[in-house]
């Protein structure tokens, strides 16, 4: 972590800020959530569905995700994304997300995923406050994504040794 990301965790602060001229995110949206790596999965497919913009992952994400470990998701979205922005169709009415990974290999990554307001709240909130906050902190300065995580694992990457059946175009992971 920065100095100031320090600062702010010791000073119990929540480390996403509300861009200058736009509405803060719901109380509800200062939460972090720890998941099991099916329900990561089903948000990722969710977004996918709809077409929000930030989903990819697919099989590649289940065949890779450590399906014992618990992944955390918190509402982080940048300025450009941020919601109410307005788009070609329309406004964005969802949160991207920063999600915390374990890999397989151990390893934890970060990712983001759009995921509608009211999935999120509906998706159950166990972490203490203070461990949100230091995990929060974690995820928003995890530097290491999906994207350059698959980049290193593509040459070990096969079915026998993780599971997954790379596609016939043999395109590597998008990040999301």
């Amino acid at each position: 972590m920065t100095p100031r990301q320090r600062a702010g965790f010791l000073l119990g602060r929540w480390p996403v800020k509300t861009p200058v001229g736009r509405q803060p995110l719901p109380g509800e949206a200062n939460f972090l959530k720890a998941l099991d790596a099916e329900t990561i999965c089903s948000l990722y497919d969710e977004a996918r569905r709809l077409r929000l913009g930030l989903g990819g992952g697919g099989p590649w994400l289940r065949a890779h995700l450590d399906p014992d470990s618990v992944h955390y998701l918190l509402p982080n979205p940048a300025s450009y994304y941020w919601p109410g922005t307005q788009i070609s169709d329309g406004e964005i009415g969802w949160w991207q997300c920063t999600a915390l990974l374990r890999m397989r290999d151990g390893e934890q990554v970060s990712d983001m995923v759009a995921v509608l307001p009211d999935t999120f709240t509906a998706l159950p909130s166990t972490v203490p406050r203070r461990q949100q906050l230091r995990l929060a902190h974690h995820a928003r300065s995890t530097e290491r994504d999906t994207y350059l995580w698959g980049q290193d694992h593509k040459a070990e990457c096969n079915p026998e040794f993780c599971g997954y059946i790379p596609e016939a175009t043999n395109n590597a992971p998008t990040a999301t």
